[in-house]
């Protein structure tokens, strides 16, 4: 029996680097596996096994080929139909129906990916000229309080978020402009991560 698209991607989502593959894909658009090893910390034989389990689940399109003069690439890029938002109860049926154990391993797979990115910032940023530290440092002055934070709410409070953040999600499929889409500089970075506190607070 053929898996459905939201059983194919869940089941990416629970692999720590098939997620991270997706994350790095969709900011760059298009990688090289070498490109990609710089940041998914696993041997290169094994990104091209996952590389090709996800081309064949159609999850990446099969590779773009640019010849060089002694070698060839070989560029990977996701394919965007798969991550088409149709129908939610497509979602909550099947989370419905995974294991506790599915349940952990995605969520674990998912934060472990966020992680990933997180370090490679940290990594550009430390190895960043001071042009860009300026540019640091006006936003370590102007956007800090609005744009790093962290917090434990009540239950009370995360109902009244609740709206706001569905509000903001659906900013997110907003097309941007096509002069933003060549413009580094006219993007910014969004990571949201709301989750439910487990156990006793540490």
């Amino acid at each position: 029996m053929s898996l459905s698209r939201y059983e194919i991607l869940l089941e990416a989502y629970r692999n720590p680097t098939k997620f991270r593959i997706i994350l790095l894909l969709s900011e760059h658009y298009r990688m090289t596996v070498t490109d990609m090893a710089k940041s998914v910390k696993v041997s290169r034989s094994n990104l091209y096994h996952f590389i090709a389990q996800m081309v064949k689940e159609g999850i990446v399109k099969p590779p773009e080929v640019i010849p060089r003069k002694n070698y060839v690439e070989k560029f990977y890029r996701l394919n965007e139909e798969m991550f088409k938002a149709e129908e939610i109860k497509g979602w909550e049926k099947l989370l419905l129906s995974a294991t506790a154990e599915e349940i952990k391993e995605t969520v674990s797979s998912i934060l472990m990916g966020y992680s990933m990115i997180l370090n490679t910032i940290a990594d550009r940023i430390a190895a960043s000229g001071d042009d860009d530290t300026e540019s640091l440092r006006k936003w370590l002055i102007e956007q800090t309080p609005n744009t790093i934070s962290y917090a434990i709410i009540t239950k009370k409070t995360s109902n009244r978020i609740d709206p706001v953040l569905k509000e903001l999600w659906s900013a997110f499929s907003v097309e941007p402009e096509e002069d933003d889409s060549k413009d580094s500089t006219a993007w910014s970075r969004l990571l949201l991560v709301y989750l439910p506190m487990l156990g006793k607070k540490i």
